[in-house]
This record gives C-alpha cells, structure tokens and sequence, in this order.
C-alpha cells in the first residue's frame, strides 16, 4: 500500500529563511512533544521549501495583520519524506489567520 504523507505546521513566527533559484528555505527544529507513553522520536530537523513568490505573499499578508495589531499565524501544508537522513517538506499552500491576543498580565497585590 502507497500513501502520500502531508505535514500541517503552525508557524507563530517567522524563522530565518534564504532563498536560491526561487526558493525559500528554512530549518525548523522539531521537538516531538506529547508522544504515548514509552514512545520517543528523535529530534530531527525539517527543511522547508517553498515557492518565493508563494512564502512573500504569506509574509505580506502576516505584516499586514500584525500592523492591525493581532499576531499571525501561518499554517503550512506540505508534502513530507526523507531525503539524506532528514526530513523534508515542500509546501503546498499557507493559511494565514489571525491568532488570539496574548492574555494581558494583571498586576497582583
């Protein structure tokens, strides 16, 4: 049996990217977090790869909801697999939405 394996990532920041041939790319270290118990995983960086113009739209249309004063979130879909012992992922498309305001800190006292 075949499958075809899509990864959905949840970016609250923009990490540091460099592109090349109309390509961004950026190294994501993913921490595996919330694994059954006696089940571990590797920490294993993700490349990311995306189209140029695709990741400068999403980048365009974060700032513009930051400069609106919410913080954005972009939510990444993209095909997933191995290439030279790591993991890779080429994007298929990027949500970007408005995520919740950071609770207020009261002063207690």
């Amino acid at each position: 049996m075949t499958v075809t394996a899509t990864l959905k990532v949840v970016l609250r920041e923009l990490p540091p990217t460099h592109e090349h041939d109309g390509v961004v790319s950026m190294t994501l270290e993913n921490e595996p977090k919330g694994l059954p118990k006696g089940a571990t995983l590797a920490n294993t960086p993700l490349q990311l790869h995306c189209a140029a113009k695709q990741w400068r739209t999403a980048c365009t249309r974060a700032e513009q909801i930051r400069e609106q004063g919410a913080p954005p979130l972009l939510i990444v879909e993209a095909h997933v697999g191995v290439q030279d012992r790591g993991l890779v992922a080429i994007v298929k498309g990027i949500q970007v939405v408005e995520g919740k305001q950071p609770a207020e800190k009261t002063a207690t006292g």
